[in-house]
C-alpha cells in the first residue's frame, strides 16, 4: 500500500477510535450530568417548586404561590405538587414549565404527597379527610378519589412500583408535610397491591422507616430510617424487605431519596450545614455531591423520568 494511503488509513482509524471513546464517555457520564431534578425551596420566603439540571445548574422557579413535594408525570410533561395557596393543603398539577397550574383536590382536610402511577392515568396521595392519614388514589383530572387503606393507623407517602402493580407506603407516623418530624411513633414500610389489597410489612425497627422510593427496575427500595443511631439516614433493601443496607452515614439528617432514571444515582436532601440542601450520590452511597448551596432550605427532590426532556 502506498505510504500516503497508509497514513490516511491510520488517521481515519485514530479518528474513529477517538469518536467511539467520546461516545462511550458521554454515555457513561449521562447519569451524573444530564436530566432534570425538581425540588422545593423557601429561598423567596415561601416554599416553592424549582427545577434544575442534574448537576445543580440552571435553577429555575416554577411556582409563585407556594408549592412542595413535586412529582413528575411519567412522560415528563407535567408536575403534581401540593400547596396551601388556598389556605389548605391540596394537590395541584402544572405543566413542566410551571404554566397551567390546576387544583385537583378541594377538601377541608390536607391532601399532600402526590405520586403518579407509571401509566400516567392516576395519582396516589395522602389525606386525613377520614380522620386519620390514609392513602388515596384519583384520576389525573382529580375525579374518582378513592381511599385505598381504610385503617385506623396512620398511612402516608405512597410510592408506585415501576410496573404499577404495587404501592409502597409508610404506616403509623405523624409528619411535618415536608419530612417526618415526630419520632415518638414506630413507623414501618409496607407494600400493597395497587387496589389497596394484600398489605405486607417490609421493615421492622423501633424507630422510623419511611420515604420509600423504588429503583427503576423494581428490584430495590431506597428509604429513610433512624434505626441505628436515632438519626435519619438513607438505606436500601430488596423489594421483598431483605438485605437492608445503610447508604449514608452522617451526623445530620439525610432524607427523601429519589433514584435517577438509570438507577445509578440518588438525589436526596440533607441538613448538614444548618439548613437543608439537595445532594446526589452513587447508588452505593459513594461520591456525594452538593447541588444547592443558597442560604435557604432546599428539599424534596424528584428526578425527571427516563428519556424525557423538560
Amino acid at each position: 500500500m502506498p505510504p500516503i494511503l497508509t497514513n490516511f488509513m491510520r488517521t481515519v482509524t485514530i479518528l474513529l477510535v477517538l469518536a467511539v471513546a467520546t461516545l462511550l464517555l458521554a454515555s457513561d457520564g449521562s447519569s451524573t450530568s444530564s436530566g432534570k431534578i425538581a425540588f422545593a425551596s423557601d429561598r423567596t420566603g415561601n416554599l416553592e417548586i424549582y427545577i434544575m439540571n442534574a448537576d445543580g445548574s440552571g435553577q429555575t422557579r416554577l411556582t409563585d404561590n407556594t408549592g412542595i413535594n413535586p412529582a413528575w408525570s411519567p412522560d415528563g410533561t407535567r408536575i403534581a405538587f401540593n400547596s396551601d395557596r388556598d389556605d389548605n393543603f391540596d394537590i395541584y398539577v402544572m405543566n413542566a414549565d410551571g404554566s397551567d397550574q390546576t387544583r385537583l383536590t378541594d377538601n377541608p382536610a390536607f391532601d399532600i404527597k402526590p405520586a403518579w402511577s407509571p401509566d400516567g392515568t392516576r395519582i396516589a396521595f395522602t389525606s386525613n379527610r377520614d380522620g386519620n392519614s390514609e392513602i388515596y388514589v384519583m384520576n389525573v383530572d382529580g375525579s374518582n378519589q378513592v381511599n385505598l387503606t381504610h385503617s385506623d393507623a396512620l398511612q402516608a407517602n405512597a410510592a408506585w412500583s415501576p410496573d404499577g402493580s404495587l404501592i409502597a407506603f409508610t404506616s403509623d407516623y405523624e409528619f411535618d408535610l415536608a419530612f417526618p418530624a415526630d419520632y415518638e411513633f414506630n413507623r414501618e414500610i409496607y407494600v400493597m397491591n395497587a387496589d389497596g389489597s394484600n398489605s405486607t410489612r417490609l421493615t421492622e425497627s423501633d424507630g422510623f422507616d419511611g420515604s420509600a422510593a423504588w429503583s427503576p427496575d423494581g428490584s430495590r427500595i431506597m428509604f429513610t430510617s433512624d434505626r441505628r443511631d436515632d438519626n435519619l439516614e438513607i438505606y436500601v433493601m430488596n423489594a421483598d424487605g431483605s438485605n437492608i443496607t445503610r447508604i449514608t452515614n452522617n451526623s445530620a439528617i439525610d432524607q427523601s431519596p429519589a433514584w435517577s432514571p438509570d438507577g445509578t444515582r440518588i438525589a436526596f436532601f440533607s441538613f448538614r450545614d444548618g439548613k437543608k440542601d439537595i445532594y446526589v450520590m452513587n447508588a452505593d452511597g459513594s461520591d456525594e455531591t452538593r447541588l444547592t448551596s443558597d442560604s435557604a432550605d432546599d428539599l424534596a427532590p424528584a428526578w425527571l423520568p427516563d428519556g424525557q426532556i423538560s
